[in-house]
């Protein structure tokens, strides 16, 4: 009979959690590792344009909003407590009031709603794009992120985001005292926060050396503006 290896189970021991850390970990870096490789697939076939992709998001049934540089649009954005880009599915009144908030745009202007008007659904979060942002980069790494969203990865909780925009907004992305006296699991939903950005962002530094920057070199080269 093999002993068992955790005498505390159930109980509260700081030597061995219950929690196989190790399994954790690697069940994490499968979940990163196929995020990235289906958003490289989607990169692959839809680089070619901003609107490319925006179609490719809302056939999956999530909508794109794209503000055609109207500075009352992003005033508004702000005021409800968001930022242009992926925003994450979020219980309560301001997700509401965001969805009325497009919904009522896109009455007025087919133009704010991208590509299709029906089909889609907020389950999934909604990207929100100003005219400005509406590049095949930034998409892509907002993307990563709606992908990683919808495989279930942690990080896009109402609570991990709000910490997320206060570590940067109040705290400029440094770590202070304030984050050691954090509730433990507040420290876990900052953290998850920042690891998906953080992973975010190094899939957008390997597509753009493997997809974007070559393609744009191969675009200059008929006009003999390609970089020896």
């Amino acid at each position: 009979m093999v002993a068992n290896p955790n005498p505390y189970a159930g109980q509260e021991n700081p030597i061995i959690p219950d929690v196989d850390t190790f399994k954790l970990v690697a069940e994490t870096h499968k979940q990163v590792a196929a995020v990235a490789a289906t958003a490289r697939d989607a990169i692959k076939t839809h680089y070619t344009s901003p609107d490319s992709l925006a179609n490719f998001i809302q056939r999956h049934q999530t909508p794109v909003y794209v503000f055609q540089g109207k500075l009352l649009h992003s005033f508004c954005l702000w005021l409800l407590g968001f930022e242009p880009g992926f925003i994450p599915p979020r219980a309560g009144l301001r997700y509401r009031l965001l969805q009325r908030f497009l919904g009522m745009q896109s009455r007025f202007s087919q133009k704010e709603t991208h590509g299709q008007t029906t089909g889609f659904h907020f389950d999934h979060g909604v990207f929100v794009l100003t005219q400005p942002l509406f590049t095949v980069g930034f998409i892509s790494h907002q993307l990563h992120h709606w992908l990683a969203y919808r495989s279930g990865m942690k990080g896009y909780s109402d609570r991990s985001q709000q910490l997320y925009r206060d570590f940067w907004g109040k705290n400029q992305g440094r770590i202070g005292q304030e984050v050691y006296k954090m509730k433990a699991e507040d420290m876990r939903a900052l953290k998850a926060a920042i690891n998906r950005d953080l992973e975010a962002l190094q899939f957008l530094k390997e597509i753009a050396d493997e997809i974007l920057i070559p393609a744009r070199q191969a675009r200059r080269i008929p006009h003999g503006k390609a970089s020896a």
